[in-house]
């Protein structure tokens, strides 16, 4: 039997039944191209033009790059992983663990060898959603969806050497060749707690000197003006209720509270023959007790309280339709705390006995608020004030 080249050799056989021979033959042609390919794979000029003619070795080549590709990504994932302080531990359907880095090994104290395949619950002691952590691997199995997944838990856990600790865990999913995955990133949240714990006992102290501070003030103005003994607290009493009613931010409640303890501050300035006079007073002394409300701001200013306490005081005599002082402000450009514990002023002093006359009853302040609601007073605090007194029977 002659040889011939192969060249377009295969393609001539016809769909007839082959013989021994001509199986051989093509047998001997495909050798002679995987021959062919092995003498060109060092030679890159070809490569590119040898893949084309034949489309199996192309499929290899570009399979390889991706292998390339993502052996690469993995490498450079794993030194990532490996420099990241968090912890991070996944595990596989069961809940088994498959990979533990670094940080884990770190936090807890386990190598990599102690922890794969053992339970990710059995490092998360004193975890509070274990029920739901082992209800939920059905449906995550399904779909990498569960209760406590996708969401950022705080409890506290237990290193290999019995010390607890509190942690901080981000719980996500991830689907690999069609399986799901848990992945838990955990944060030692120990130094963060501390630093929480000791704002948490400095704010503590600020409180209790902020306090002390104004029960000092509150004494100072009783010794020296002691017929409105007590009208301090009583507005600052009714000025916090009504803020609370009108669904100020707890901040600016307490703001206004504070405030409302120290707005006669300014009295420590104004002679006491004047303050407890019985008669009627002369314009020029009514001046000077109209002084008050700036002395007060000029006292507060210099203690360095955490809210501008100073402007509310400054304010609590204005009126919205510009008849008040000292300054003569109207509307808006009266801060809300100032006239909340301008109402509660005026329904205090109306309601008590005052050395120049007899107290006029809680009706009559409620009255006066009510007439002049839209005129001195703002129409919401007055609103909010006479609520608290008609319908939720608030009493000094």
């Amino acid at each position: 039997m002659s040889k011939k080249p192969c060249g377009n050799e295969l393609s001539s056989i016809k769909s007839r039944e082959k013989t021994k021979e001509e199986l051989l033959k093509e047998i001997e042609c495909l050798r002679q191209k995987i021959d062919n390919l092995e003498k060109l794979r060092n030679t890159p000029r070809k490569v590119k033009e040898e893949a084309e003619k034949y489309p199996i070795q192309r499929e290899i080549t570009e399979h390889q790059k991706t292998k390339d590709s993502l052996d690469k990504i993995d490498e450079e994932f794993r030194k990532i992983i490996s420099t990241v302080l968090d912890a991070i531990i996944i595990a596989d359907g069961e809940g088994k663990i498959v990979f533990w880095n670094e940080a884990a090994e770190e936090i807890y104290g386990y190598s990599s060898k102690e922890s794969l395949g053992k339970p990710l619950t059995a490092f998360l002691i004193s975890f509070p959603f274990h029920g739901a952590f082992k209800k939920d691997f059905t449906e995550f199995k399904k779909s990498g969806k569960g209760s406590i997944v996708g969401k950022t838990l705080e409890f506290n856990t237990k290193n290999r050497d019995g010390i607890r600790f509190p942690v901080e865990m981000s719980l996500s999913s991830i689907e690999i060749d069609k399986k799901w995955y848990s992945v838990a990133i955990i944060r030692d949240v120990t130094k963060r707690k501390q630093t929480e714990e000791r704002l948490r006992q400095s704010y503590q102290k600020l409180e209790k000197m902020v306090d002390n501070t104004v029960n000092a003030l509150v004494k100072i103005v009783e010794i020296r003006d002691p017929y409105t003994s007590g009208h301090q607290k009583r507005v600052s009493e009714l000025a916090f209720a009504i803020a609370w009613e009108l669904g100020l931010p707890e901040r600016v409640i307490e703001q206004i509270k504070i405030a409302a303890l120290v707005h006669d501050i300014g009295k420590v300035g104004i002679p006491t023959e004047i303050l407890s006079k019985p008669d009627k007073l002369p314009e020029i002394e009514f001046a000077l007790i109209k002084n008050h409300s700036q002395i007060g701001h000029d006292i507060l200013i210099d203690i360095n309280f955490p809210w501008a306490v100073e402007d509310i005081v400054l304010q609590h005599h204005e009126r919205i339709n510009g008849s008040g002082y000292p300054k003569g402000l109207k509307d808006d450009e009266i801060l809300i705390e100032a006239k909340i514990v301008a109402v509660a002023d005026v329904v205090e002093a109306m309601s008590s006995h005052r050395p120049y006359r007899p107290a006029l009853g809680i009706e009559k302040s409620l009255k006066e608020i009510s007439l002049n609601k839209g005129i001195l007073y703002d129409p919401e605090v007055v609103d909010a004030c006479l609520n608290l007194f008609r319908k939720k029977k608030f009493k000094f």
